[in-house]
């Protein structure tokens, strides 16, 4: 025993020898380094207060501890925090600096890039403002760099494809630009991240050869053409997220080689064509999202592979046929989200055994069928459940006690409020919309979990009143709500002060804007149009314009004045008045609110001069006057850009003079420039606060002889003049002739004289022409036949003379389109030309002569109004399948008015 206790003493004792002698002889940092490391700190380290998010942690900076003290231990800067050294030189091979509130400038001079040993490099969640410095390749040994949330901006400098020996790259969440080229070298990277920046062009084809990836991020950039086949080539791939690009064409197949992948997203792209059946061979996926795309077809049979699968997210697709039973066999499944497709059928019961599930979202498919509540209480750990918008029928018991988060019943036939609602305390959002509930709103439903619910949606019902009038809402984390569509009478009702959308539009309230109102310190949007509502609009309502983007009070009976605004700060994008008899001048505050797109003051009794201060506005589409008291000379621009994305205007009925504004012709830009996307809709950039497909739609009603066609959305390419019943006088200019993508164009009705120019055939893309009731005389050009959209054409009541053209579209217009021409001749008139060698050969066979016995003329009434679509998003437009006569179709569209 003593002999084995010696030897023990013994071992202590040459430990703490070998301890001790390794100690005295251990590297320090070199001081090459160290100087290095202090400039650095001296550099770029600013401890501003929430400078990271490590303040919420109480942890200070890593950089703050360094210390230029000559003791033993601060003096090792490789006890430094965020610093590591190896163990056998000494030298620098680790630096993290993440989040350590540096900020300022880096360049290539930097002392940071004298650290030539450096293995891994984190500069993460600071605050550069500047391009990532070429000198960056001088860092050859690096195999670690993450360059994240640091605000770098401009190109991916080449020099990076100096640093072969990388294997872990993060760039992501700055705010780069260009294409990512320079990357071809980096054939060791096994992680690599570029999402959240601006990053253009095509995915590189060398990419293909990077066979060692397992992590690859390139997400929420400005990606175009279609994703390469060679991404199969990865089959390392754990990881791989495109989404929120503009990635277009089919999901290649040999996606399906990936089969170590565990997360696929595809999401926000243009991507067509059907899902491919080898993503059922990803068996090891645990989430896959292919939402907000075009894609068409069935969800794959070989999806029942997946059973690793906890996350499907297909919505806002055009996918079709029944949702698969098959899914049923997924018992990993925790969140299906399939919205916003064509699924028809039942709810297959098979899912609703997925004991695991929290989220069923199938709201806005054609699901249809009587469903009992209770089977969807089977599924214990359900927490949201929105079955909007199909086409079921509802059977709710009221002995419910399970707990939701969010509830979307909307259009689901019930007839009033389900009672087990009050008892639901933790709900955040509840869509009650396009049911059958009627009269008023009971007093239980306004304590309906009041601390938590956030989004309330009653639109498209039959509501009267609440149990008060005014009411105010208790629920304190409201932030949007939506009772438009109702039949609402009394007072507004006042919401909680956090609220951001406000909807209660098309409902029967009167009285007046309560002042409350303007304590909405968060407003978002508010609508409050097609009421009764009367009375002035409050002043206080300027207080609203430094955090409101859309405002609609269009369709009531407010009077006096428009109110002026904050000219500090207005982040308005949209302001609709119309239809009402608003008087006074337009608040020169206007030309502060540098988002604004949309303006419209139609149908009021606004006496002023034309709102030229307005054309410095860089956003401005769309400016609608129409149907108010504006008087005198348009005049000349004062700058070489004004209203430079002006498509839209209509000044009609109003009383203004002079000549028409030839030099603002010139720079109305946005008429002259194709449009590069179709597709989309003005307003689309404006999002609704809680679903990422919603939008507030700016749309447009054309009025016809009381039959009104209406456009829920405006199309970004839509462009319009119309200057009809005003007092213009003068030739046409020449410069109307440059706005190219010009598609209706209406100057009837005023007293223009001279000659229908031949530079109109310019406008090409044009599909209606009003030049009736002037003074026009001479010949129809020739040259007009060349416009071959052209759908109505009208020079009626003019003191026009000759032939009228009779090859392409002209054959195809009536007797109105050239009545109150005593001087034409030819068909469809039944005035003859004698001379028929001096008439234009005919395209088409002559019509019988006709005579209507009335005078014509286009009147175009253009109504827009923000139209709110509530939580149930989504519009179908109305389309109008020409027939028959072309001519016909457009004049019904476009109206028609009495002769003066």
């Amino acid at each position: 025993m003593k002999k084995e206790s010696f030897h023990f003493s013994y071992m202590i004792l040459l430990l703490t020898i070998a301890s001790h002698f390794l100690t005295s002889t251990q590297l320090r940092c070199h001081e090459d380094e160290r100087s290095a490391l202090l400039e650095f700190k001296a550099t770029f380290f600013n401890r501003k207060p929430w400078c990271c998010d490590n303040d919420f942690l109480g942890e200070p900076p890593k950089i703050e501890s360094w210390n230029a003290s000559t003791g033993e231990i601060q003096s090792d800067c490789c006890s430094w925090a965020g610093v590591e050294c190896d163990k056998v030189s000494g030298h620098m091979i680790s630096l993290n600096l993440s989040c350590s509130c540096l900020s300022g400038k880096i360049n290539s001079n930097t002392s940071l890039f004298r650290l030539l040993r450096l293995r891994s490099l984190d500069l993460a969640m600071n605050d550069f403002n500047c391009q990532i410095p070429p000198a960056i390749g001088n860092l050859g040994s690096l195999s670690h760099l993450d360059f994240s949330h640091s605000n770098f901006r401009g190109h991916i400098p080449h020099s990076l494809s100096n640093l072969s020996k990388l294997v872990h790259l993060d760039l992501s969440t700055n705010m780069l630009n260009g294409t990512i080229l320079p990357l071809e070298n980096l054939t060791q990277l096994t992680h690599l991240d570029l999402s959240n920046n601006s990053l253009n062009g095509t995915i590189p084809i060398y990419f293909g050869d990077i066979l060692k990836l397992n992590h690859l991020d390139l997400g929420s950039n400005v990606l175009t053409g279609e994703i390469p086949s060679f991404l199969g080539n990865l089959v390392q791939l754990k990881y791989l997220s495109l989404g929120n690009n503009e990635l277009m064409g089919q999901i290649p197949s040999s996606l399906g080689n990936l089969v170590q992948l565990t997360i696929l997203n595809l999401s926000y792209n243009q991507l067509t064509g059907k899902i491919p059946s080898s993503i059922g061979n990803l068996v090891q996926l645990t989430d896959i999202n292919l939402c907000s795309n075009q894609l068409v077809g069935e969800i794959p049979l070989s999806f029942q592979n997946l059973v690793e699968l906890r996350g499907l997210t297909l919505q806002s697709n055009q996918l079709s046929g029944e949702i698969p039973s098959s899914l049923g066999k997924l018992t990993q499944l925790t969140d299906i989200v399939l919205s916003y497709n064509h699924f028809h059928g039942a709810i297959p019961s098979t899912i609703l055994r997925l004991q695991g599930l929290d989220v069923l979202d199938l709201s806005s498919n054609n699901l249809s069928g009587t469903i009992n509540f209770d089977v969807f209480l089977e599924v214990q750990s359900l927490q949201v459940l929105k079955l909007s918008s199909n086409k079921l029928s509802l059977i709710v018991e009221t002995n419910i006690t399970h707990q939701f988060f969010a509830l979307g019943l909307g259009s689901c036939n019930l007839n009033g409020f389900p009672k087990f609602l009050q008892d639901q305390d933790s709900l955040l959002v509840l869509d009650l919309s396009h049911n059958n509930i009627s009269g008023q709103v009971p007093e239980w439903f306004l304590n309906l979990s009041i601390e938590f619910l956030s989004h309330l949606n009653l639109s498209g019902n039959f509501l009267t009143s609440f149990a008060q009038d005014p009411v105010i809402f208790k629920w304190k984390s409201l932030l949007d709500v939506d009772l438009s569509f109702n039949e609402l009478q009394g007072s507004i009702p006042i919401p909680t002060l956090e609220i951001k959308n406000y909807f209660i539009s098309n409902n029967k309230l009167s009285r007046g804007i309560s002042p409350l109102i303007c304590n909405l310190s968060s407003i978002q949007m508010i609508d409050l149009s097609g009421n009764s509502l009367t009375g002035f609009l409050p002043q206080c309502l300027s207080k609203l314009s430094g955090t409101l983007k859309v405002m609609s009070l269009r369709s009531n009976n407010f009077i006096g004045k428009i109110p002026q605004l904050n000219g500090n700060f207005c982040m308005l994008s949209m302001i609709d008045l119309s239809y009402n008899k608003l008087q006074g001048p337009l608040p020169r505050l206007l030309r502060s609110c540098n988002s604004l797109e949309f303006l419209n003051f139609a149908n009021n009794h606004i006496r002023d001069v034309f709102p030229s201060w307005l054309s410095s506005l860089p956003s401005l589409k769309v400016l609608l006057l129409q149907y108010n008291r504006f008087h005198g000379l348009i005049g000349e621009p004062s700058n070489e850009i004004d209203f430079p994305m002006l498509q839209i205007i209509d000044l009609s009925h109003n009383s203004f003079s002079g000549s028409l504004p030839s030099k603002y012709f010139k720079h109305w830009i946005a008429m002259k420039v194709s449009k590069t996307y179709p597709s989309s809709y003005i307003g689309d950039a404006i999002m609704r606060f809680l679903f990422p497909d919603a939008t507030y739609d700016y749309s447009m009603s054309v009025i016809a002889k009381g039959i009104q066609m209406n456009y829920s959305k405006i199309q970004e390419y839509l462009t319009l003049i119309d200057f009809s019943s005003n007092n213009f006088s003068g030739a046409i200019p020449e410069t109307i002739g440059s706005l190219k993508q010009l598609e209706l164009l209406n100057l009837s009705n005023n007293m223009l004289s001279g000659s229908v120019p031949s530079f109109l055939a310019n406008l090409t893309n044009l599909e209606a022409l009003d030049l009736s009731q002037n003074h026009l005389s001479g010949e129809i050009p020739l040259e007009l036949t060349q416009l071959t959209s052209l759908e109505v054409f009208n020079v009626s009541y003019n003191r026009l003379t000759g032939p009228i053209p009779q090859s392409r579209q002209f054959a195809t217009f009536e007797n109105n389109s050239y009545k109150g021409n005593s001087g034409l001749c030819g068909n469809p008139l039944s005035r003859k030309c004698r001379d028929l060698k001096a008439l234009p050969p005919s395209s088409s066979t002559s019509k019988e002569d006709q005579d209507s016995g009335s005078a014509m003329e286009l009147d175009w009434k253009i109504v827009c109004m923000g139209y709110a679509s509530g939580f149930v998003i989504g519009v179908v437009l109305e389309n109008t399948l020409i027939t028959g006569r072309r001519a016909e179709n457009l004049v019904k569209n476009f109206g028609r008015r009495k002769e003066r």
